[in-house]
């Protein structure tokens, strides 16, 4: 586990001495503290205390779908929340947005750095092209899954979280409170094996053999949430977002993990965004965990009000869109073969980056980066940044805000319908629509 220097901690202990007193910090100082930290902010080198924003480190974080889940749709501002991503459009979107970012490989960082001693939450979104439909899939091919699962599996005896079930101490010495000979004498802790001595380079390092580089990044799931434990932060939750196609098998594994460090609780489901008024369909599922209290996810059990695309881009009834251009046509069915058009009297189909190809039918009118953003529940002034064909892949990519919302409101307990009721009433403008749905409810 790495340490500060005694150079490094004076200067912690010189940024104590004025905050102790209320007095800011000076700016020589700040800079010596970003220095130490970094990649990561000088001012989460110091201990957390009461009242101060929960710290929060969001992986493979992309231009902003988690943190306006947060703050803009559940309007909560309570934490200090972190993002790493290594897309620089994606980095540079959510800078504009207002939301933290490092541009960074997450796979390169190290989870118990010193500055991460406070966090609190974990959120992680790995890229899903080595899952889904729209990628090749190599994810799911038997070897890479073997040397993924192997891999998780391996996490908790890297970071100490391994149990033996023949050791017991409050059976064998209840009065010795804690000082167990037997823990002791073999190293365990609060019944746990030793760490088996792995660093987590070298624990990630096992992903070598895997055809496609970004299946490696699932292992970060449960890398972070544990090393942040095994260092000793005070972690209390984490929140995955995945495609839909994940196997089952690591979903079990991952829980298998977070169980044997005593998370008190591992859930996940397949959300469907337009199952949530998102005016596009989006399919992913959402594992959480939590140490402390119970939680629980899964859909909706009514369907919020279906928004369609016309109605959320303000189009009249009856368009339609052209996503692969002119193909030759079925003499049975007189449509495009291929299944390149849908109507824009339902839910937009899941966006890509090639929905910067897509047209309306009527007069070849194509999407703008704010309009494919408004589909998948952002502002219409959301600053995407980089060109077309970034901004494009960047709503393709992101999580939903809206589905966000949804998760992180079922981690901490809040209500949730009525704040996306609002949100999505000021963004698509459905105050008639709304009503009709209370009618039915």
């Amino acid at each position: 586990m790495p340490e500060l220097t005694a150079v490094e901690q004076s200067v912690v202990t010189t940024a104590l001495s004025y905050k102790g007193t209320s007095t800011p910090i000076p700016a020589h100082v700040m800079d010596q503290l970003d220095q130490i930290a970094a990649p990561w902010p000088g001012r989460w080198l110091l201990p957390w205390e009461e009242g101060e924003p929960e710290r929060v480190v969001e992986l493979c974080a992309g231009p902003g779908g988690w943190g306006e889940g947060l703050k803009t749709v559940l309007g909560i501002t309570r934490f200090d929340v972190v993002g790493i991503d290594i897309d620089q459009n994606a980095c540079a979107t959510a800078r504009a947005a207002g939301h933290v970012r490092i541009c960074a490989d997450v796979t390169q960082l190290d989870p118990e750095h010193p500055a991460l001693r406070g966090t609190r939450g974990v959120i992680i979104s790995p890229p899903c092209p080595s899952f889904s439909t729209a990628g090749k899939r190599a994810g799911l091919l038997e070897a890479n899954l073997n040397i993924l699962c192997e891999t998780i599996a391996y996490v908790g005896e890297a970071a100490g979280f391994i149990r033996l079930d023949e050791v017991c101490c409050d059976e064998l010495y209840p009065d010795l409170e804690g000082n167990c000979p037997l823990c002791q004498e073999y190293g365990y802790h609060d019944g746990y094996a030793p760490r088996s001595g792995a660093t987590w380079p070298e624990v990630r390092a096992m992903l070598d053999g895997l055809t496609d580089p970004r299946i490696a990044i699932m292992a970060e799931v449960a890398i972070w949430p544990l090393g942040l434990q095994a260092a000793g932060a005070p972690i209390e939750w984490m929140a995955m977002e995945q495609s839909s196609n994940l196997p089952e098998r690591v979903l079990e594994d991952l829980s298998i993990e977070f169980g044997c460090a005593d998370w008190f609780r591992t859930s996940w489901a397949i959300l469907e965004a337009a199952d949530l008024g998102v005016a596009s369909r989006r399919k992913r599922v959402f594992l959480i965990a939590t140490r402390h209290k119970w939680v629980d996810i899964a859909p909706p059990t009514a369907a919020l009000p279906v928004t369609t695309m016309a109605e959320a881009l303000g189009w009249d009834e009856g368009e339609r869109i052209n996503t692969r251009g002119n193909r030759p046509v079925d003499p049975v069915t007189s449509r495009a073969k291929g299944g390149n058009c849908f109507s824009a009297d339902k839910p937009s189909w899941c966006l890509t980056g090639k929905t910067r190809t897509w047209v309306r039918e009527r007069d070849g009118l194509r999407l703008t980066p704010a309009e494919a953003g408004t589909l998948v529940s952002f502002r219409a002034t959301y600053p995407w940044q980089g060109s077309r064909s970034s901004a494009f892949q960047q709503a393709g990519d992101v999580v939903c805000p809206v589905v966000a919302a949804f998760v992180l409101a079922a981690i901490h307990g809040i209500d949730w319908e009525p704040l996306v009721r609002d949100y999505l009433t000021g963004l698509y403008h459905y105050d008639g629509l709304w009503a009709e749905y209370e009618l039915t409810v």
